[in-house]
């Protein structure tokens, strides 16, 4: 497929429009000399302005807020910071620019009295005399004085606030520059008075309202904790302590605890009895903790131990029966009695031990009884009690919180004392230079302006009359380098023929044929023209053809279409006719470019002269609209050859001849381009190969011994991405009409009866 490029679209005449800005630019410089110097003039006639400044800071709300909480943490007026939002900046701004705060300054300044804010004493300036003498200037009618000088007030006044800044700008302009610093900081001043003044008249206002609240609590919180003691008394529910907890809450907590050590020590003591006995039983009672402790026991223990060594010792020399080894034996078995004698009594401690420590966790657990039972039914007691406990903390807690503020406000009443939240940080001063008129920027800027105006004016006026070119299409200018860089402008649409093109025959599911008479269209000729009945055949042939060219054509674009011979003996000049009336019926926008080198191309056939053409346009000879001519029959557009194509061919530059075809393409749907086999194969070789279908007309009349172009093959070159279709001219048969339509390298055969 070939790629395409467009070209610009610009069809102006440089040159002219230069040409009309230098014949018209001494007589704009004079013209904007003049405005300047008039503005110069009346600038001078008006009275200078000035204009002064005063800056004010807005600072947080906070150590001066009287119904701040003293109590809370880092509330100390030091301490105490309130970010400071965009709404708070803009309401002083709103609030400096409040009529009331105007009228005050305009009194106290007897402003009325100056001309500049009463216009009813006359005008500053010429300028303001000549206004006033023709009526656009001076007192309205029914206007009060106060209304003239506040409206003039707020005409020189300006506050601002700079984005993302606690600052505000308090600007004011006046023919005075003294007055203008003077007003700007009695402004200032007045508006931090008016704040101070308002913030002594809100304490005194907090502070009558806060007197009798605190004199109400006071009552209010003595009676509460009254009937709290009272109360307290009455059920029994006294407290003491450093935590001030009730009695009965203390000794259950005692009791508690003495309850867990009573039942700590007798598992204690039952453990040790238990053990006891059984190492008793097993005979191994020496070994408990309470036996090794005991003195008595132990000195048995030891005596019992030398008795067995004794006997073991006479043992050797002395027979069992001996009387010495019958008194030792006895001895050692008293001694053993004893010993388990001493233990028994000590397990029978242990005993009675665990038995008593069983006896007080009972009698605590008792009295831990009593006193649950008794706290069981005071409960109602408790619950009031702590709601009167709770109603009199609150009351104290809001006395407290009262009074603090009282004694807040108390000490911020004089004004002297009270922080004010916008702070002058600049005095306005008088200012030595005028803020306007500035003549210089002014007259400048006018000047400026009207040679632009002028210029844009100069330069339209040429687009609309002089620097365009006339014509249906943009001209590639003439010159030694060839086709300038203008892109065709679109031409008109061909009207539509007088009958359309029927859709093309459908072909059947395993690609045979089709009766041609399904896209034949329905067309009228006289009766015994044979001229007309051979156009009409030829239409009804290639019908088909432009319906598969319709159906790959894009929306929109220039779709190229090559109509050439199979051979140099084959002259396509009619199919290409064809070929263009069908797709301009079937609703495209169809130039047809001759493209025959010896000048005798098919312009003529269609009725179109053959020069100026295509050879003048290509040598720099003539414009698009010199060459492009409607068809007699409006259907479409032709480009004639020109009777110099022959000898331009040799020296053919193949960008002029792309550029003059992108341009068709800007302009027109459909491009057929026609001519002999020699002829458009040269062609085919400058553009290299830029087209979109390839239509290759033969002689059905005559049988060739071999095929010139054989399949995938366009003028004997290989192409893979165009549309590649033979036509074959039918021969006279009996049965009809045959056409042979070949296309991608696949044969489509159509038959027309």
């Amino acid at each position: 497929m070939r790629t395409e490029t467009h070209a610009s679209p610009d069809d102006i005449d440089i040159g002219v429009l230069w040409t009309t800005l230098k014949r018209s630019l001494p007589r704009l410089l004079v013209l904007s000399a003049a405005a300047g110097g008039l503005t110069w003039g009346v600038l001078g006639m008006m009275a200078p302005r000035y204009t002064s400044e005063a800056q004010l800071s807005v600072v947080a709300k906070g150590s001066q807020n009287p119904f701040a909480d003293p109590k809370r943490e880092n509330s100390s007026p030091e301490a105490v910071t309130v970010s400071v939002d965009k709404e708070a900046i803009n309401t002083h701004v709103r609030a400096l620019m409040s009529p009331d705060l105007a009228r005050r300054i305009a009194d106290d300044m007897k402003l009325n009295t100056k001309k500049e804010f009463n216009g009813a004493l006359g005008s500053l300036d010429t300028v303001g005399s000549l206004l006033r003498m023709v009526g656009l200037s001076g007192p309205r009618k029914g206007e009060s004085e106060e209304d003239r000088v506040l409206s003039a007030f707020f005409k020189g006044l300006e506050v601002y606030s700079p984005k993302e800044s606690r600052f505000i700008g308090v600007r004011f302009t006046s023919a005075d520059p003294d007055l203008a610093a003077e007003i700007a900081n009695r402004l200032a001043d007045t508006y931090r008075g008016s704040l101070a003044t308002h913030r002594v008249d809100e304490i005194n206002e907090v502070q009558n309202a806060l007197e009798p609240k605190v004199a109400e609590l006071t009552r209010e919180v003595s009676a509460a904790e009254a009937e709290v003691e009272r109360f307290r008394g009455q059920s029994d529910r006294f407290v003491g302590g450093p935590q001030r907890t009730a009695l009965i809450d203390q000794q259950l907590g005692e009791l508690t605890a003495e309850l867990t050590r009573t039942a700590a020590a007798r598992a204690e003591v039952e453990g040790r009895a238990k053990s006891a006995r059984e190492l008793m039983k097993s005979g191994s009672a020496e070994v408990l903790p309470d036996v090794q402790r005991s003195p008595l026991i132990q000195n048995l223990v030891q005596s019992r131990v030398r008795a067995e060594r004794q006997i073991a010792e006479l043992s050797v020399t002395l027979l069992p029966g001996h009387p010495r080894m019958q008194q030792m034996n006895a001895d050692l078995a008293g001694l053993k009695r004893q010993i388990a004698g001493e233990v028994a009594k000590l397990v029978e401690g242990l005993e009675k031990e665990a038995k008593a420590a069983v006896i007080r966790e009972a009698a605590v657990q008792k009295n831990i009884d009593v006193l649950k039972s008794k706290v069981v039914n005071t409960g109602g007691d408790d619950v009031k009690l702590r709601q009167l406990e709770a109603a009199a903390k609150s009351k104290r807690a809001e006395l407290e919180r009262l009074q603090a503020q009282y004694e807040a406000a108390k000490a911020r009443k004089s004004p002297g004392a009270v922080p004010v939240e916008a702070q002058i940080i600049t005095q306005a001063r008088p200012s030595s230079v005028p803020t306007f008129p500035k003549k210089a920027p002014y007259s400048g800027l006018v000047s400026a302006a009207t040679l632009l105006f002028g210029l844009a004016w100069t330069i339209s006026k040429a687009l609309f009359t002089g620097a365009r070119p006339q014509g249906g299409a943009a001209g590639l200018a003439a010159g030694g380098a060839g086709v300038s860089q203008g892109a065709a402008l679109r031409a008109e649409p061909a009207p539509a023929m007088a009958h359309e093109a029927a859709p093309a025959a459908k072909r059947s599911a395993s690609g045979g044929v089709a009766s041609a008479k399904a896209a034949a269209p329905d067309v009228r000729r006289p009766a015994g023209d044979a001229g007309a009945a051979a156009e009409h055949e030829r239409f009804l042939a290639v019908a088909p053809l432009v319906a598969r060219l319709l159906s790959k054509a894009p929306a929109q674009g220039g779709y190229r279409v090559l109509v050439t011979g199979e051979t140099a003996a084959v002259d396509p000049a009619a199919e290409a006719i064809d070929i263009a009336k069908a797709l301009a019926a079937g609703g495209k926008q169809v130039i047809l470019v001759d493209w025959a080198t010896d000048g005798t191309g098919l312009a003529g056939r269609v009725g179109v002269a053959r020069s100026p053409g295509l050879a003048d346009l290509l040598g720099g000879a003539a414009r698009f609209e010199d060459v492009i001519r409607r068809e007699p029959a409006g259907q479409f557009h032709v480009l004639p050859a020109g009777a110099a194509l022959e000898a331009a061919e040799s020296a053919l530059d193949d960008d002029q001849l792309n550029l003059v075809l992108d341009a068709l393409d800007e302009a027109y749907d459909a491009i057929v381009v026609g001519g002999g086999y020699d002829a458009v194969r040269g062609l085919f070789e400058a553009i290299q190969g830029r087209v979109d279908a390839g239509v290759v007309v033969g002689d059905g009349r005559k049988k060739p011994a071999a095929l010139a172009d054989p399949p995938g093959t366009l003028l004997g070159y290989e192409v893979t991405e165009i549309d590649i279709v033979r036509l074959d001219r039918a021969a006279p048969q009996p049965t009809g009409l045959q056409r042979i339509m070949r296309g991608g390298g696949h044969g489509v055969e159509i038959r027309t009866s």
